[in-house]
């Protein structure tokens, strides 16, 4: 499916899920996204005894889709993903961002980098996303 470049926030809100994380693109060049997604309650795991943090999964979420945009962004049409590395650096406690960019865009496969950060800079987690272009 093509997708018009000059509207990627527009085809990122289309997806359910997206809205459900309230992910936003904050910002769009040719194979570089950057996707932000808000502190919610919601998204937390852990208790107060254990501390509280981004759950894991809303993070990888966060690093899929900030891939996957990328990888658009560079070949001009959705694409699926194939596979999604994750290292989580430090516990997250509030709002993020993910910054992803193209590394290669293949006639088969891309592949994605993505850094997540909080919103004082930190460096809270990093992926590999590998798309089937």
């Amino acid at each position: 499916m093509a997708v018009d470049l000059n509207d990627l926030p527009g085809f990122l809100r289309r997806s359910p899920y997206h809205r459900l994380l309230g992910l936003e693109m904050i910002k769009a060049g040719t194979g570089e996204v950057a996707v932000r997604m808000p502190f919610r309650e919601d998204l937390l795991a852990g208790d107060d005894a254990a501390g509280r943090y981004v759950h894991g999964g809303a993070i990888a979420s966060l690093i899929d889709c900030a891939g996957d945009f990328a990888v658009i962004a560079a070949v001009g049409y959705d694409v699926p993903t194939i596979d999604l590395r994750v290292d989580y650096l430090r516990p997250a406690t509030g709002e993020l961002t993910a910054t992803a960019r193209a590394r290669r865009a293949g006639r088969s496969v891309a592949v994605a980098d993505v850094d997540v950060t909080d919103g004082e800079g930190r460096l809270i987690a990093i992926g590999r996303g590998v798309f089937k272009t």
